[in-house]
């Protein structure tokens, strides 16, 4: 009987993972925001940030977010505090800061409070590993490059202006590399891009600012490549955005 119940246990906890993935990527956005919620609301933290990230990767990260972005992001932020996860609450903070209203104070009370959280847990980090940041800009021939400003850990690292537009190349740049202790990190990329005269009509100059959290180990490196590229923005016209992956 024991074994049984053992199997068993195991049976509906592999149901319960296998659930929870399979939901998120069949459902729509609105079933996956309000599931998101209640559950947020039930402490059911796993599958609630399952469920919001899912939500924000389908509808909040065009040039047209879904009006409920914000609020997810919020919710999404004290999931990952609950979780013991601060870097990605402060990124998911930082993100309800780039989306209306105006009144903002929760949200910057909220990313304060957990940047604490992450100096506190860098300090008493046992061993540093080495850290570096690519770029390129894949931009199409309407946009060009005005600034890029690189910060890790609420630090900037790498700042251009005048050369910004040099970054446009089939090759990834190294803006920066350094050492940081072990653990949970944040970088930031802050991106400005005009439209050249007479492309007004299929080009939107915009500002991009984006973050990410990153993790780094005791003496083993740590990649990571942004680039900058042309999305649709649902309006007939392409708007600058950026994306970050490990390498």
């Amino acid at each position: 009987m024991a074994k049984l119940t053992a199997a068993a246990t195991w049976l509906a906890a592999g149901l319960s993972i296998t659930c929870a993935i399979s939901c998120s990527v069949g459902a729509n956005p609105g079933e996956l925001y309000e599931r998101g919620v209640k559950e947020s609301r039930a402490q059911q933290w796993e599958p609630a940030v399952n469920d919001l990230e899912s939500f924000v990767h389908k509808a909040c990260e065009g040039a047209r977010p879904d009006k409920r972005c914000r609020k997810a992001e919020m919710t999404l932020g004290a999931a990952y505090e609950h979780r013991g996860a601060p870097a990605r609450a402060w990124v998911a903070y930082d993100a309800a800061l780039t989306l209306p209203p105006k009144d903002q104070s929760d949200a910057l009370e909220d990313r304060a409070r957990v940047e604490q959280q992450i100096r506190d847990q860098q300090s008493a980090a046992a061993g540093r590993g080495p850290v570096m940041v690519r770029y390129r800009d894949e931009m199409t021939d309407e946009f060009t490059a005005r600034s890029v400003l690189v910060s890790i850990d609420f630090n900037p690292v790498h700042a251009r202006n005048k050369g910004a537009a040099e970054l446009r190349s089939d090759e990834f740049t190294q803006l920066w590399s350094g050492v940081l202790p072990a653990g949970e990190h944040v970088l930031v990329i802050e991106v400005a891009h005009t439209c050249k005269p007479g492309t007004a009509a299929t080009c939107a100059a915009s500002q991009v600012h984006r973050s990410w959290s990153f993790s780094s180990e005791a003496h083993a490196p740590t990649g990571l490549d942004v680039r900058a590229f042309a999305e649709s923005g649902g309006d007939e016209r392409v708007h600058p955005a950026l994306e970050m992956k490990l390498h």
